[in-house]
């Protein structure tokens, strides 16, 4: 008979003997107390004892004439003894609970629809940069991706939500009527690679470069499979900014000489000026833009 001896609630002992109105007694001058006791019948009776003194109950009944027929926990010792035989199912139900939560809580996979979904590569690296991937927590704001996103060409529209473990980025394009050209960025002028961004495309050149007019910097292909053997054409998403040196002189006063410079290159820098018989010589650092399909 398998039982849990538990030092608190009691045990209830149901038992049979030819003399089993004196088992009081018996336990009595043992030292135990018995908290309730009746007769079943003629040779059988039903008593309880505190759970502290279940091993000596049995120690002494085992020893005499006595036959235990019956144990049952009563009161907290039964709890505990239910408890305790399901234990391997609570840990079970626990355990789906908590993998229920952990699942219900984290990204099992990302979907791209609507009519941008052919961003998906690009929609993925921002999610990434994010910390957005599988098995990741979707963070509770959701506005720098938005941003990222919509800052793509043509993008209207995005929302990005959560359902269950899977993230649905739901993204719409504004159809213009025109085409997207797949063709290569080229450097506008001879110079040093100042800045370069490239969302889509292989970019040839990087930052600190010389380059010269017409050189080609981010190339309309793309490379994937084992060590990038196998490339495919895409839509240029970049833009480039190159660093050219100049000087020039210009007739009039100096304030003029800085004026027309600034019209001639747009965006200049580290601009100093040196009077001559004419007028100035500005001489500084011109920056030219080229960008395809990025804003």
């Amino acid at each position: 008979m398998r039982l849990m001896y538990l030092p608190f609630g009691k045990q209830e002992f149901t038992v049979e003997s030819l003399s089993v109105y004196r088992v009081i007694d018996k336990l009595a001058r043992a030292g135990i107390e018995v908290c309730s006791f009746r007769i079943l019948a003629k040779n059988s009776a039903v008593f309880t004892v505190n759970g502290k003194d279940t091993k000596k109950v049995f120690a002494i009944l085992r020893g005499s004439c006595y036959n235990i027929k019956k144990v049952r926990p009563q009161g907290l010792a039964r709890i505990a003894e239910k408890l305790a035989r399901s234990a391997g199912l609570l840990a079970g139900i626990v355990l789906f609970f908590c993998s229920v939560f952990f699942f219900e809580t984290r990204i099992l996979d990302i979907r791209i629809v609507g009519s941008g979904a052919y961003y998906r590569d690009e929609i993925v690296r921002i999610l990434d940069a994010n910390g957005v991937k599988k098995f990741s927590s979707l963070p509770d704001d959701c506005a720098a991706i938005t941003a990222s996103i919509i800052s793509l060409p043509r993008v209207s529209f995005c929302t990005v939500g959560k359902d269950g473990g899977i993230v649905t980025v739901t993204v719409e394009v504004t159809d213009d009527g025109t085409a997207l050209k797949s063709e290569s960025l080229f450097s506008p002028a001879t110079g040093t690679v100042e800045e370069l961004t490239v969302v889509r495309g292989t970019p040839l050149f990087k930052v600190g470069d010389s380059v010269n007019e017409g050189d080609e910097i981010v190339k309309n292909e793309a490379y994937f499979g084992e060590e990038n053997q196998e490339s495919r054409q895409v839509i240029v998403i970049a833009r480039v900014v190159v660093a050219v040196p100049f000087a020039r002189e210009y007739a009039g006063s100096e304030e003029n000489a800085i004026l027309n410079a600034t019209l001639e290159f747009e965006t200049v820098r580290d601009i100093h000026t040196t009077k001559t018989g004419e007028g100035w010589l500005v001489e500084g650092v011109a920056l030219v833009e080229r960008s395809l399909n990025l804003g």
